[in-house]
């Protein structure tokens, strides 16, 4: 028989001091929570870093890429916070867009001008080739057209969201660097789809109704009580800290201040727990009020400056957030297809409060701070470690008799590259689109993660077809671009 556990259950020491314990699996009837033993939906899901692989005049081209060909290959500093993962996810390294300059001057199928930012938007994400001006994607984006066929009955046949909240400059930003999702209208134009970037509303719009199938009222009553219950110890003595803090010296803030963020994050985990992440379908906590929107940093007319106490909205909070929602959202069903656009094209994200280093995204590769594509690489290693934890999730998250990565097709893509730039017409730029990468994970389809395929010349959207394939597309191109890559398939 198998043991319940009452969900009063108290962890009682000396003195009379009780702590109650979060909601618990073995607390819970698992039957009523068990999802249909039906196949399972395919699902699909792009993930993009608004930066290049490497810095300018650094002859590194990346430090992302592995020595090792084929499986168990190395992890160099961009691609650590992988760990143990690496072997639900594939690299593949070699790739190229095409430029104008190299074609005569004009745009080749499935190329971009030469002029770099926001130029990757439509080959990258459409498989079409740029324009010579506008910024926009020119054909629907590969989610778009997932969706148009994955979508079923799902709520939201598809989810855009942007975790770089502003875009951080006090000159405005050109068009089209927080959008990397596209659609064809009923007039047949195409139209960009704006990320979400409130986790709230997001939170709102899929789970402010929400009821997950199979549980009964009095249940649910009693797990949203249980939630509401959990006070933070650290709400508690709130005013304490708030008198003690300015007391305090600068290295003993910065220690109070790690002690504090540690033990936030660890009750976040521990709260974590309830719902448990396992095959059931359950409503996330409610994340409450978004962080705060961060000043922009400013410009003095000819170049931007920066301080380290701008340009930051908590985009780590938010893209905990984001993972978790899309996550759960996936598992009841909600959607088959989700974007996380991490940081915006030419990021101007505030690295500072993530890595340490006194520069924003975009400056890291253009010598913002020491260390040129190792320093580039650690703002890379930010954005992995957030694909990791999406991953990982999947991974843990069982499903018929497997788990819902056997299910899935997560396709990650940088920007761009390092290499040759066109139009500032050097070699060693991070204004190129040689030598770029991509992350694909997931076993939809065939798919055999775990490995470094080299593809040398061919395009990054051949990876983006391959996920798309993975779940079902009913063919191999996006597109100008035609043509998968058969080594990120099982043989057998």
């Amino acid at each position: 028989m198998k043991t319940r556990l009452s969900r009063r259950f108290m962890l009682r020491g000396l003195g009379g001091v009780s702590l109650g314990l979060p909601l618990l699996e073995i607390m819970l009837d698992t039957k009523a929570f068990a999802q249909s033993a039906a196949t399972p939906p395919k699902r699909y899901l792009v993930f993009f870093d608004g930066q290049s692989l490497g810095a300018d005049n650094d002859p590194r081209h990346n430090d992302l890429v592995p020595n090792t060909v084929g499986r168990n290959y190395d992890l160099k500093s961009a691609l650590l916070p992988l760990g143990a993962l690496k072997s639900e996810v594939s690299v593949v390294s070699g790739l190229k867009i095409p430029w104008a300059a190299e074609n005569g001057g004009v745009i080749p199928a499935g190329g971009r001008r030469d002029g770099f930012h926001v130029s990757t938007v439509s080959p990258l994400l459409a498989g079409v080739r740029s324009s010579a001006s506008s910024t926009a994607a020119m054909g629907p984006t590969s989610d778009q057209l997932v969706a148009g066929f994955l979508a079923g009955p799902t709520a939201f046949p598809s989810l855009a969201y942007r975790v770089q909240a502003d875009w951080y400059l006090s000159v405005s930003a050109p068009y089209g660097r927080d959008f990397i999702s596209y659609r064809r209208d009923s007039s047949n134009r195409i139209t960009a789809i704006p990320g979400q970037v409130s986790p709230r509303q997001a939170f709102n719009a899929l789970f402010g109704n929400f009821t997950p199938p199979g549980v009964d009222a009095a249940t649910r009553a009693q797990i949203d009580f249980d939630k509401r219950s959990r006070k933070s110890i650290l709400d508690i003595v709130r005013g304490d800290t708030e008198r003690l803090v300015p007391k305090l010296g600068a290295a003993d803030k910065i220690r109070m201040q790690r002690h504090l963020d540690a033990f936030r994050d660890l009750e976040r985990r521990v709260d974590a727990i309830a719902p448990p992440e396992t095959t059931s379908c359950v409503k996330p906590m409610d994340p409450g009020a978004d962080p705060m929107i961060g000043s922009p940093q400013a410009n003095n007319g000819t170049e931007n400056t920066y301080s380290q106490n701008l340009g930051y909205s908590n985009e780590e909070q938010r893209a905990l957030l984001f993972v978790d929602l899309i996550h759960m959202a996936m598992v009841c069903d909600l959607t088959r297809v989700a974007t996380l656009q991490m940081t915006m094209f030419q990021s101007h994200l505030n690295m500072f409060p993530i890595t340490g280093q006194a520069t924003d995204c975009h400056e890291l590769g253009h010598g913002g701070v020491p260390g040129g594509t190792m320093a580039m690489s650690q703002g890379i290693a930010w954005h992995v470690k957030h694909f990791a934890r999406l991953v990982q999730k999947f991974r843990d998250t069982r499903e018929g008799n497997g788990t819902m990565l056997d299910s899935s097709a997560m396709v990650y893509v940088f920007e761009g590259g390092h290499g040759y730039d066109p139009e500032g017409v050097k070699q060693n730029s991070s204004h190129s689109t040689e030598n770029m990468a991509c992350l694909i994970a997931g076993r939809a389809g065939g798919l055999s993660p775990g490995q470094h395929v080299v593809a040398a010349g061919r395009h990054p959207a051949n990876v983006v077809i391959s996920a798309m394939k993975a779940v079902g597309a009913p063919t191999e191109t996006l597109g100008e671009v035609s043509g998968s890559i058969p080594q990120l398939f099982s043989s057998t």
